[in-house]
């Protein structure tokens, strides 16, 4: 139990060709073969433009603050996302999708949104299957599942779709490519059913908690409760879902369990 993740759905419009040079750079094999070598060489040249440049924001949302989905959450978490501070949905713009999926696009002249849910409602879960460790475990990440995670990517997929249609953008907007029939809520609902996908943000399948917590796992050492000599330490003891780009909790999960080792078996020296 206890999996979570920032579900996330785009929208693909083909852009005008003449207002960039993505067609010419991702069609030409030699200039990309170059680009990578400068890559690997200092970071720098046209990979850091077409497969690292993201403009990225977060906002807040009264319609979704105001709905019933919302006002039938517990009031703790009512409260803590009614905070300044905490987003309820973040928006990425020039997310590189034909490097995900190889042969979808022809024509690289494009731009794509996409929209990322927080503070995600629906819990999943990860199975065993048998008792033999080289069968794969059984994700269900149960997404869509609750009903203000559907009544919250309804109100922030029609923010994306508002943004796409602001006149100095519009105007090099060709056609949209992938994206819901209709801004009718049915519509949009229905797009992110054939649509959403992971944001590889997975956590909370081993949470840290209290001895004794029905759904702890590992304490706050680090230890799995029940079993000697086992730690985890990475996103899946996690016990919330984080707000933001969830590498960065990864970093402090693990400096977090250095620490503890250091401190346990005297390792300052």
């Amino acid at each position: 139990m206890g999996l979570k993740d920032h579900f996330l759905a785009p929208l693909l419009l083909s852009r005008n060709p003449e207002t960039n040079d993505r067609r010419t750079f991702f069609k030409n094999e030699a200039a990309m073969a170059e680009a990578i070598n400068q890559w690997e060489d200092d970071g720098t040249g046209p990979w850091s433009k077409y497969g690292c440049e993201l403009t990225i924001g977060w906002f807040k949302s009264d319609t979704i603050t105001s709905s019933a989905e919302f006002k039938a959450l517990p009031k703790s978490r009512q409260e803590f996302m009614s905070r300044k501070s905490i987003p309820h949905y973040e928006i990425v713009a020039g997310f590189p999708i034909h490097l995900l999926f190889p042969g979808m696009l022809s024509d690289y002249s494009y731009t794509c949104l996409a929209v990322f849910l927080m503070n995600v409602q629906s819990v999943g879960e990860v199975r065993l299957q048998s008792s033999n460790p080289d069968d794969p475990l059984l994700f269900d990440p149960k997404i869509l599942s609750h009903p203000f995670d559907q009544c919250a990517l309804i109100d922030m997929y029609g923010h994306l779709l508002e943004i796409s249609k602001h006149p100095s953008f519009a105007k090099d907007t060709l056609a949209t490519v992938l994206g819901p029939k209709s801004e009718s809520d049915e519509d949009i609902l229905q797009f992110w059913k054939e649509s959403v996908s992971s944001s590889w943000h997975i956590m909370g399948t081993v949470k840290m908690g209290k001895v004794g917590d029905d759904d702890a796992a590992v304490d706050s050492g680090f230890h799995v409760m029940g079993l000697e000599g086992l730690r985890v330490a990475d996103m899946s003891v996690v016990p919330v879902l984080t707000n933001n780009r969830t590498q960065a909790t990864a970093y402090v999960t693990g400096a977090t369990c250095a620490d503890v080792l250091i401190r346990e078996y005297g390792l300052e020296q």
